[in-house]
């Protein structure tokens, strides 16, 4: 277990993006402590939304009921309230009886998730299952995992920073149109929906109808919500270039039978959208990502000030808090460190070893 644990801390510090990340420390993980099945997603870190997973061994059913019913109505709400009472690794099936049920209906009669969360932001969630009794004790499992989840919410952070680095900047270009009908199969898609959804698609992963697990989880949650929230949906999710793309859901007007489309708009995001994914990478509060945000616009301190409502004394001192947790001395090189972190080209690839960043 300390090999293991040795092992998976020098993946995560070896500056891989994140399909490599998880690719890597999935295969040193599953098979070591008898696992069937594994299903590592990255999540979007201001919503807690699945963006893109990795998987293996994963029943398709079992994975369309995740995505269109457990994930929306159980899980998503698990994985980001059991951490904040500092539970990171546990069994969805000891919180939920119909995730235990659903669970066992595919064969899976041991299952740990594990949420991957730091500052109250979740990057990613990884879901461990097998269908026979596992080769090593419950007690050694968790406490292996718990002991690697801090790496992995550091790999995680910095994967993202290289799949922006991988992508380049992002243009304005069209979105994709797909329109799913109530049961979730597609009606009708436009050449770039294609396009987008094959580089959304999961690994390891091919559901049914060709969709990304990202978007099944995104309308399924849509047509769930309540009737006092706005009937369009957001998500930002990674391809598997690195690239980002902003996902929205929307239901059209009831049929006949009162059943309603979902319209899904996939489009690759613009710098903006994706700036606040570099700022959460050094853990910045709400206040100063706002300010720092200003910064990188160009505003002057007393601008800053006054849109904010605050003294230019306390933007100075928020900036000054955000220099230190990144790392560097004044704007200018605050600028410069977020520039180079969301836009910088990767320079070196080993081959077989996913992607350095030297």
């Amino acid at each position: 277990m300390e090999e293991l644990v040795r092992s998976v801390k020098r993946v995560c510090h070896a500056g891989l993006d994140s399909v490599s990340l998880r690719r890597q420390v999935a295969a040193r993980v599953v098979p070591r402590l008898g696992f069937d099945a594994s299903a590592f997603s990255t999540c979007d870190p201001d919503t807690g939304l699945m963006t893109h997973a990795v998987a293996e061994g994963v029943p398709h059913p079992l994975a369309k009921s995740y995505a269109e019913v457990l994930y929306p109505d159980h899980c998503a709400r698990l994985s980001m309230d059991l951490p904040r009472t500092g539970l990171m690794v546990f069994s969805l099936a000891e919180h939920s009886r119909v995730a235990r049920a659903e669970l066992s209906a595919h064969g899976m009669s041991e299952q740990l998730h594990v949420s991957l969360m730091s500052s109250g932001r979740l990057w990613g969630t990884w879901c461990l299952m097998s269908g026979r009794k596992p080769r090593e004790r419950g007690n050694v499992r968790w406490s292996a995992l718990r002991r690697m989840v801090p790496h992995l919410v550091r790999g995680l952070q910095t994967a993202a920073l290289v799949d922006r680095g991988l992508a380049g900047v992002a243009g304005e270009d069209a979105p994709g149109v797909l329109v799913l009908d109530a049961l979730g199969r597609p009606m009708m898609r436009t050449a770039l929906a294609t396009r987008w959804l094959e580089e959304l698609a999961d690994v390891g992963l091919r559901m049914p109808n060709e969709l990304p697990l990202a978007v099944v989880a995104l309308v399924a949650r849509l047509r769930r919500a309540r009737s006092d929230t706005p009937d369009t949906m957001h998500v930002r999710a990674r391809g598997v270039s690195g690239r980002w793309f902003s996902i929205r859901a929307s239901l059209a007007e009831p049929a006949a039978t009162g059943e309603c489309a979902a319209i899904v708009l996939i489009q690759p995001a613009v710098p903006r959208e994706v700036a606040s994914v570099l700022t959460s990478r050094y853990e910045l509060s709400r206040r100063e990502r706002e300010v720092v945000a200003a910064v990188t616009r160009g505003e002057t301190t007393k601008a800053i000030a006054e849109s904010l409502g605050v003294s230019p004394h306390t933007v100075i001192e928020h900036i000054e808090r955000a220099c230190r947790k990144i790392g560097v001395r004044g704007r200018k090189a605050l600028i410069a460190k977020l520039f180079f972190d969301g836009s910088a080209p990767v320079l070196a690839r080993q081959p077989g070893h996913g992607t350095t960043v030297r």
